[in-house]
Order: structure tokens, then sequence, then C-alpha cells
């Protein structure tokens, strides 16, 4: 069953967009803000292959269920249940026409795959069911619970969200670099991501983030997407789940080749390293 709004008929993107990238013809006119979106911030296959290895490590098994929080357009979920036959997932988002836009561009190509995948349309506090086995928060939208209390009690429903053996995944950035404001530009076939770090509060850790869109021709799509997040560090998202009632709490660090660069490999640290901007995975057993 899905559960979202109705919005208005959409059709597939993917075919179209893609036809206008390698044509190096997008524009901020003709361009889609969703389908840039997966092309240059998300990995989901490289995220099913993490929650796979870091689950059969702590129960030594596969997980079966995943629900994704803050799921948008619930790609991540798209790619789980193309895993394997026996995987479920539920999405959960509070923005209707975004889910509706997955359903028709992720889950509808799938075919009867499909049907084992839930959207729910809810404040991620208020899901408890049914209980998953991996409950992931990524792409840092769990930043927008900006007090103690508001991300205390999100843990609190999400350990109640999960199976005796169930693992909490969530991502987090920092570094020097994640308190300064500046651009970041990254080169993606037919356009360009623009990460703008608009500001920044040291006093309370209030961030604002930006996504822009460049193009070869045309103007640029500005403020594609908003985001207003505190920045949380590791140590205090660390207590606040074992606050919650996490049994245990690990790091994954992402490691580095032989010049340097992040090589896109994370594993448990309990020291990371002083890069000036770095990517972690926070890891909770319920």
């Amino acid at each position: 069953m899905t559960r979202t709004e109705k919005t208005k008929s959409l059709k597939p993107v993917g075919p179209r967009m893609t036809a206008l990238a390698d044509a190096g013809k997008l524009t901020s006119h003709n361009a889609d803000k969703h389908w840039l979106y997966q092309n240059s911030v998300q990995n989901p296959k490289v995220e099913v292959e993490f929650i796979d290895r870091i689950f059969a490590k702590e129960f030594g098994r596969k997980p079966t269920l995943l629900r994704e929080d803050f799921c948008g357009t619930a790609l991540l979920c798209s790619w789980w249940v193309k895993a394997r036959a026996t995987n479920l997932a539920v999405g959960v988002d509070f923005d209707g026409p975004t889910l509706e836009w997955g359903r028709v561009n992720n889950l509808a190509p799938l075919g009867d795959k499909a049907d084992r995948v839930t959207l729910v349309q809810d404040d991620v506090r208020s899901v408890r069911a049914p209980k998953a086995d991996v409950l992931m928060a990524s792409n840092f939208s769990w930043w927008g619970f900006k007090t103690r209390d508001e991300l205390g009690g999100y843990l609190r429903n999400c350990r109640a969200s999960l199976k005796p053996e169930g693992l909490m995944v969530m991502d987090c950035y920092g570094g020097p670099e994640a308190q300064v404001v500046q651009e970041e530009l990254r080169e993606i076939d037919g356009f360009t991501y623009v990460w703008d770090q608009d500001h920044y509060n040291p006093v309370t850790g209030e961030v604002r983030c930006l996504i822009h869109f460049d193009f070869p021709k045309g103007k640029r799509m500005k403020r594609a997407f908003s985001y207003d997040w505190r920045l949380w560090t590791v140590p205090e998202t660390r207590d606040l789940l074992l606050e919650a009632g996490f049994s245990r709490v690990m790091v994954y660090w992402e490691g580095t080749d032989k010049k340097g660069e992040p090589n896109g490999v994370f594993r448990v640290s309990e020291k990371g390293d002083l890069a000036p901007a770095w990517i972690a995975y926070i890891v909770a057993v319920r």
C-alpha cells in the first residue's frame, strides 16, 4: 500500500533529462531538479552494499526490511528492493509532491518489484510500524532537528521502530570547512552541481545550505534546494543515541587513497582524522 498525497499527473523525466544532458542542452528552464539531485548527490548502490556489510557484521545475516526516513524521491527504497527478491522497503517523508515524483520516476519502472515499497507521507517521528531491520536517515536530513529534545525524541522513536536485531544508520559531515561560508562546484555530465554553505552561526551551530545547478548555456537554477539545519557533532549525537536507549554506537569513517583523497571505504574508527572536510556514518545498534 502506498499512502501519499495525490498530485497532478506526472510523467517520467529520466530519458528526456539524460538525452538533454548528453547533448549539452540542459538549462534552468528544461531541467528537473529532482533528477539533477539524484544524479549529483545520491549513490544508492553503494549505500545498499554498505548496509548489507555492516548488518552482516553485527548479526551474521542480511537484512530484509529497510525504512528510509526523509526518503524524498525514495531512490534508496527502489534500489533496496532491486537488490534481493525478499527485500522490502518503507519510505517516510512529509512532502507529498516529492513522494509522487519518486513513485512515478523511481518506483513505476520497477514493475512488480514496486509492490514491495510502501511510501508513507507523515512526520518521521509519528511512524513506528512495521518494525525494520535497518532505519536509514541519510543526506543529513535529520539535522533539521535543532534541539536536544527534538533530536532525542526522534531517536527514541527510531529505536522503537526497529526489530530487536536492528541498526540505525545516519550520515553526517564535519571538519573546519563545514563552518566556512563558501561554494563548492562539481562538474557532472551536462551540468554543474553547486553546494553553497550560505550561512553559519557559531553560537547556535545553525547552518543554511543551498544547492544550485549551473548549465552550459543559460542561467543558474538558484536555490533548487534549501536546508535550514543544525551542524550536529559526532560526540553529541553519540550521546543522544545512547540516551535514547541504543546499546552501542559506532562511527564508520571514510578512508583515503595513496594521495590522501577520500576513497569511499568506510570502516569503524575511534579516532577519525583531521581532514578539513569529512563524511562519516553513525551506526547505532538497538
